[in-house]
């Protein structure tokens, strides 16, 4: 059970803060609700108290786990898929899953494949949900100012960059190519 004013994580919504905890009435049936407030989003919501696992929704990372991340974050970027639809799917789906680790792949994959190739409209705006889920997350954690947090961040993307060549004008190699017989 989540406590009023603690964040939690809802994933493709954020960092939502619990601001209330109240009965609702569906089918005629009285249930518990929390009250959810998504700055990023900018709207409430109302969940089940009971679904809060179907939903994905976890408490906010620990200390420890944050500066952890941190480090992960310069590592080099798992091999993106070159297909953008199926990039653009598999990003999704990582975002959906509401795993910082996950989201840490989508922002390392993302920020990479752009220094090299310009990303479409939609990945964009799956970058900058990836990157504002870590920061807000991140910055809750250790309880800094985000603005600093950004910084951290972003340094940390460059670093993760740069660990990426640029083969003849090809960022990435296919994943399944690995799997292809000669």
């Amino acid at each position: 059970m989540y406590k009023i004013n603690s964040y939690v994580v809802y994933p493709m919504y954020g960092i939502c803060k619990v601001i209330g905890i109240e009965q609702s009435k569906v089918n005629s049936v009285l249930i518990e609700c929390y009250i959810l407030e998504c700055d990023d989003e900018n709207l409430r919501l109302k969940v089940p108290t009971a679904r809060v696992k179907e939903y994905r929704i976890r408490k906010i990372i620990s200390k420890a786990d944050a500066e952890n991340f941190l480090h992960i974050l310069q590592n080099k970027p798992d091999d993106i898929e070159n297909n953008w639809k199926i990039r653009y799917q598999e990003n999704e789906e990582k975002l959906k899953s509401g795993d910082i680790k996950d989201t840490i792949e989508v922002a390392r994959g993302l920020f990479a494949r752009n220094k090299f190739k310009e990303l479409s409209a939609s990945e964009k705006r799956l970058y900058e949900k990836a990157y504002t889920f870590i920061v807000n997350e991140i910055s809750i954690a250790l309880k800094k100012d985000k603005d600093e947090i950004e910084d951290i961040v972003s340094n940390a993307l460059e670093k993760s960059a740069k660990k990426v060549k640029n083969k003849d004008e090809d960022l990435i190699v296919p994943k399944k190519s690995s799997k292809r017989k000669s």
